[in-house]
């Protein structure tokens, strides 16, 4: 019997055309000597947009969806949730990389990913990686090491070094461990205690959280194209992250590789047409660009601010999960 390799992502009914492009890449370049299941949580995609995710499934390739509400309603935490996540379970989505080790307890080890990639190489490869008893293995965000703000705030904010703030949307997580160590819980004790403002709110509270547990993965598996990108000969993943999406702006590195796949994900034309649309709307355009600025103001911000994770733990109130 084939091993299974568990692979998560989290999404609303609007990434659909582009989680259908990621499972495509995963599908056709993934070793045969597995098997996959794809675990999509969301309260709301269509039943259309089901249907033709639906169709990407191959012998030995599942895909189900989670409802995400009914997922955290089932954890004994639910009322802080409730409290301390804005009151709404829609605004946990971009957490619930957190809750995986408690809401799936029969993996002992999964992947999770971020929607907004391909997957040129052979996932089963990252799941092979060795993690030993490192928590979760990520790669560097090399992406933000050249933005000044953002450099500060973490250093300063998140209290870890900036050279080694790992980027969330491709973790390799040891489920077991994460589970030893409480990682859901011990992340809602801080976030009832301290509510800390952020500006990757999962992304800061893994670092935080993670800090000395993790295991830096090549950066071929969380390829960025953006500014001072680096081009990689043999990238096995590649993340669109913030402004560098090629269907919404022109020359990306590696945009060919994220169209090939379009092509064959179901929804190239409604992805064209949503490209299109965009690069011609020099409001939308300016509209996108204005939230990348108002990132970097609200890290520059925050550096500032007393309240802080660096400030928590180095007065010793609050311990890592692996100090």
């Amino acid at each position: 019997m084939k091993q299974l390799i568990p692979i998560f992502f989290s999404v609303n009914d609007a990434y659909a055309p582009y989680l259908a492009t990621a499972i495509y890449s995963i599908r056709e370049n993934a070793s045969k000597n597995y098997e996959y299941l794809i675990h999509v949580l969301t309260d709301d995609i269509s039943e259309d947009n089901r249907r033709k995710l639906k169709s990407l499934e191959a012998e030995g390739f599942g895909i189900e969806f989670f409802p995400l509400s009914e997922k955290m309603r089932s954890l004994p935490s639910v009322g802080l949730l409730e409290q301390h996540c804005f009151g709404a379970f829609a605004s946990l989505t971009i957490y619930f990389r957190l809750f995986i080790p408690e809401l799936f307890p029969q993996y002992k080890k999964a992947i999770y990913l971020d929607a907004d990639l391909v997957v040129p190489g052979d996932i089963s490869r990252l799941w092979e990686e060795p993690l030993g008893n490192k928590l979760i293995g990520a790669v560097a965000d090399y992406g933000i090491q050249h933005i000044a703000p953002f450099m500060r705030y973490i250093d300063e904010y998140v209290g870890v070094d900036h050279r080694n703030y790992i980027n969330s949307g491709v973790l390799l997580m040891n489920l077991d461990r994460l589970r030893e160590v409480r990682l859901s819980g011990r992340f809602l004790s801080w976030m009832s205690k301290y509510r800390f403002k952020t500006v990757a709110p999962d992304q800061d509270y893994l670092n935080a959280l993670c800090w000395n547990a993790i295991h830096y993965l090549d950066p071929n598996w969380d390829a960025m194209p953006g500014e001072r990108f680096t081009y990689f000969d043999n990238p096995q993943i590649i993340h669109y992250n913030l402004a560098a999406k090629p269907w919404l702006n022109e020359s990306v590195p590696y945009g060919d590789v994220f169209w090939h796949y379009a092509q064959s994900s179901g929804y190239y034309d409604e992805i064209s047409s949503r490209h299109q649309s965009f690069i011609s709307d020099s409001k939308a355009m300016a509209n996108y660009q204005a939230g990348v600025d108002k990132l970097i103001r609200l890290a520059a911000k925050l550096t500032k601010e007393r309240n802080s994770f660096r400030t928590i733990i180095s007065k010793g109130k609050e311990l890592r999960l692996c100090s």
